[in-house]
């Protein structure tokens, strides 16, 4: 659902399954595509940190240029655990 020619702010809830516990996190998602407008890419960065300093509860961010965030073993590991079984009811 991310354009490939716009910047954008995700907030996604994410709702994952470890071996010991079934756990829900914010993730804070800069979406910043290659061939988004330089202007664009500028106002976004310029006002990213003031939004995540509102948002306390996050428990991650990170800068994504590329397609790669639909993938959810990409997300896993960003979440920071190899012990994630499942994602969204969905088994890795």
């Amino acid at each position: 659902m991310l354009p490939d020619k716009g910047c954008h702010y995700v907030l996604y809830k994410a709702i994952y399954e470890t071996k010991e516990s079934k756990k829900e996190d914010l993730v804070f998602i800069f979406w910043t595509p290659e061939c988004a407008p330089l202007k664009s890419k500028m106002i976004y960065g310029s006002s990213k940190d003031a939004i995540k300093k509102k948002l306390t509860e996050i428990k991650m961010n990170y800068k994504q240029t590329c397609k790669e965030v639909r993938d959810p073993c990409t997300l896993t590991e960003k979440l920071g655990s190899n012990a994630i079984i499942s994602l969204e009811g969905k088994p890795l």
